[in-house]
């Protein structure tokens, strides 16, 4: 993408005049979901861009996929092959050492410290929907633990969690605007996570309304600069869909 010789010299990234549509000074990276659980991988040896958001993201795919709703369809199959339930851990354990290759728990180590040879350490912009259905908050808040990450705080209003030390072993933002990698919690009303393995399932699933939200929007636009920042656009409050909350591009 930066390179004199990359994407810029082909005729479709060219304009009119047949100059680069491509701005070469300045190269993030954005992924969400599946693109946010393979987008830190991809980050972490990339030598094209420093700064990366993900939205909804996750690491681990051994511990995810019980936890989430798009498993669903797929559970069948490993127990048909694995009636035993207490032997199905056990074998998505042994799977993920393949995995490991290909998604962010076999790179976040190297994604914000002690990067790959030639490879710039990142910055990263992480954002969790409490209650997601899809991606375990425990996931994304696994991989904020492992990059250093610095949540938001508050991230919840009191009463909200399950969790006994809520964010444990990550330590709050001090102050803002902040320059460094930080986990952000938006709250769409959706009830806590369960504590067992198994996927959230009352309430409305709030894994793709962060594209939709203002304020999460534009915090995300803040951080992928040059020289940006992590904003805070809750004023010192829980960031939720409701009352005080951030507006919601659905309105």
């Amino acid at each position: 993408m930066k390179a004199a010789d990359g994407f810029g010299r082909d005729e479709a990234f060219q304009d009119a005049t047949g100059e680069s549509v491509i701005d070469r000074s300045q190269l993030f990276f954005v992924g969400g979901s599946q693109g946010g659980v393979l987008g830190g991988a991809t980050s972490a040896v990339a030598t094209d861009w420093d700064r990366a958001f993900l939205a909804v993201p996750g690491l681990n795919y051994s511990m995810l996929l019980d936890r989430s709703s798009q498993f669903d369809p797929f559970e069948p199959i490993l127990a048909a092959a694995y009636s035993d339930p207490v032997e199905r851990p056990l074998a998505l354990a042994v799977i993920q050492m393949l995995w490991d290759r290909g998604e962010n728990n076999g790179y976040a180590q190297h994604l914000t410290r002690d990067p790959y040879r030639d490879t710039p350490a990142k910055k990263i912009l992480l954002f969790e929907a409490f209650g997601d259905f899809q991606v375990a908050n425990v996931s994304t808040e696994a991989l904020a633990r492992t990059i250093g990450a610095k949540v938001r705080q508050p991230a919840l209003a009191p009463g909200r969690g399950t969790a006994v030390e809520p964010f444990w072993g990550i330590a709050a933002i001090p102050a803002f605007p902040f320059d460094g990698s930080a986990l952000v919690v938006w709250d769409y009303g959706t009830p806590a996570p369960p504590v067992e393995n198994v996927a959230p399932s009352q309430g409305a699933d709030p894994h793709g309304l962060i594209v939709t939200t203002i304020p999460a929007v534009l915090m995300a636009a803040d951080f992928l600069k040059r020289d940006g920042v992590v904003n805070d656009p809750c004023a010192g409050q829980p960031c939720r869909s409701g009352g005080s909350s951030p507006q919601s591009l659905r309105g």
